[in-house]
């Protein structure tokens, strides 16, 4: 990415493994795309998913922070 511009990646709240469209800035800073900068869990951290297996649950596994 070129210096000062951002980059649009998928990235996972580290909360609760929400998937965002994000930008993400040289800095490191990562902003999810059409929020106000937060999951809906309220969580601010998010990483970049680097798999598909970090957004794809597997079959029977649930994607709901609340559900155990």
């Amino acid at each position: 990415m070129p210096d000062g511009e951002s980059e649009r990646r998928m990235a996972v709240c580290t909360s609760c493994e929400s998937a965002y469209a994000a930008e993400v800035w040289p800095d490191g800073t990562i902003k999810p795309i059409g929020t106000k900068g937060s999951c809906r869990c309220g969580s601010t951290e998010f990483r970049v998913a680097e798999y598909s297996s970090d957004v794809v649950p597997e079959p029977g596994e649930s994607t709901d922070a609340a559900d155990p």
